[in-house]
């Protein structure tokens, strides 16, 4: 009999073994991968799938269709729909029934309802055959036609056939050879020393920050973040009963004179979000005293940091830090993909005991397919290639979106060339900024097509920021020349 997996009831297998397949209103029937398309195959898989999740295509408490049996359906290999599933999994989809198999979750938490979306949380472009791009002037967005898609795919195939036995018992702290891997690669990238056990892997900045607030235990207490900040960090804090006190930032960052008392502070130190700011020495010099002035952590994190284009590359707060009062967080969605899910953190090795029992009482959420082959490719020196490949093509395309805005948006929009990250605030000429205020502009954007996020959505002060991100990572040059020339139509109209 030939499996179709939107039939609902039990299917018979070549072994004649019967299976129990159902799923919701035959659903997955409608999955179509394009193999033209410029992104991956498991990319689609997971796309069109949490789709489907979302929109109730696929009812909670549904079974999915066992993966050797999707797999044979769609025509790719197995470890695509497994990528895939491990993708849902981590993001809180999908959860697992010893020997029955994958199911839809009965209710969806707001974390997997906040990964649906794009990283800065605008929907991702459909384009056809499924495929996933981001719209122009996204924030942090990549372009998937720049990802190693080949020599990714087979670490991926060569630790899921050959040695999947030996890396089965990843530990909730991460694969150790990752592990590892990413220290190396904070000493040789950023100067900051730190030996593997300090390093536990996540699945992003909101798990990280999850764990953080359990090891710290800030309910009821203060907690410092910059203004404008990213607005993950502050909902997660008021969720679990922080009190959060937003200090307004300067060309040189947060500012530890204007900071009260508080339990912690959170801060990007080597590049703000979203403003693009760098702390001084002086200035994290007076945030480390502040910290032991009140006995307060603080959070370093560095999101971005190895996009820096111009300059030597600046110490982390972590590195500077005698006292083990600093926890850093990184992430591999601005620097690799935001499909992966990977992030981590580097604890003070006084806190290392802790986060030990904290996450072995969790246990293991980040994917353990994607672990280590991240690990190989991180050990073998391609990532490090990546990235300085990564940083010449953005830095180009950071001066191809200067350009574009200087010929088409001259008097309505400028932009000052950055030394790194992958976005630029625009801010608002007098002529533009007397008939439209940055959220107007914004919403003016988006019904032209484009994803221009207005800088004063990240403020929570009385006087929020007028201004404008404008990612230029994810797109080429004729794509971003074309955006400003839509953008400058929209806002003459």
């Amino acid at each position: 009999m030939i499996y179709n997996p939107g039939k609902i009831g039990l299917i018979k297998i070549a072994n004649r073994q019967t299976l129990d397949i159902s799923t919701s209103d035959a659903a997955t029937a409608g999955l179509v991968l394009d193999r033209t398309a410029s992104a991956p195959m498991h990319a689609q898989l997971t796309l069109q799938l949490r789709e489907m999740i979302l929109t109730g295509r696929i009812q909670p408490g549904a079974r999915l269709p066992a993966s050797r049996l999707l797999a044979l359906e769609l025509g790719v290999s197995r470890i695509t729909v497994t990528t895939s599933m491990d993708q849902l999994i981590a993001e809180g989809f999908l959860e697992g029934v010893q020997g029955r198999g994958l199911f839809v979750v009965s209710a969806l938490p707001d974390t997997a309802l906040k990964n649906a979306a794009s990283p800065d949380g605008f929907e991702l472009e459909q384009l056809p055959g499924n495929a996933a791009r981001a719209v122009p002037f996204q924030p942090s967005s990549h372009d998937p036609r720049l990802f190693p898609d080949k020599e990714w795919a087979k670490l991926l195939e060569r630790g899921w056939l050959r040695e999947k036995w030996q890396i089965a018992p990843i530990g909730a702290a991460g694969f150790g050879p990752l592990r590892e891997a990413i220290a190396r690669h904070l000493n040789e990238w950023r100067g900051l020393r730190c030996q593997p056990s300090q390093v536990f892997i996540t699945t992003g900045g909101v798990d990280a920050i999850q764990l953080i607030i359990r090891a710290i235990g800030l309910s009821g207490k203060a907690v410092v973040l910059e203004d404008p900040g990213y607005p993950l960090f502050a909902n997660e804090l008021s969720h679990h009963g922080a009190h959060v006190v937003a200090v307004a930032v300067d060309e040189q960052g947060i500012c530890p004179g204007h900071m009260p008392a508080a339990a912690m502070v959170i801060v990007t130190p080597s590049r703000h979000f979203p403003n693009g700011a760098s702390m001084p020495v002086s200035r994290r010099l007076d945030l480390l005293a502040w910290s032991k002035r009140h006995d307060a952590m603080i959070v370093e994190d560095d999101f971005d940091s190895e996009y820096r284009y111009r300059g030597t590359p600046l110490p982390t707060l972590m590195g500077q830090d005698g006292l083990d009062r600093v926890i850093y967080l990184g992430s591999f969605s601005k620097v690799f993909s935001p499909l992966l899910r990977l992030g981590y953190i580097i604890v003070p090795p006084s806190r290392v005991e802790q986060f030990n029992g904290l996450i072995n009482e969790r246990g293991a959420v980040a994917s353990a397919t994607a672990q280590p082959a991240l690990a190989r490719f991180m050990l073998s020196g391609a990532f490090a290639a990546h990235i300085r490949r990564m940083r010449r093509i953005y830095s180009s395309r950071q001066d191809a979106l200067i350009a574009s805005v200087g010929r088409h948006l001259g008097g309505l929009l400028s932009v000052q060339r950055e030394a790194g990250g992958m976005h630029l605030v625009a801010r608002i000429a007098p002529e533009l900024g007397w008939r439209m205020n940055d959220v107007q502009i914004s919403d003016c954007a988006r019904a032209a097509g484009l994803a221009l996020s207005a800088l004063s959505s990240y403020c929570t002060g009385p006087a929020p920021q007028q201004g404008l991100l404008m990612g230029y990572s994810g797109f080429q040059d004729e794509e971003l020349e074309a955006a400003c020339q839509r953008l400058a139509n929209a806002l003459q109209a």
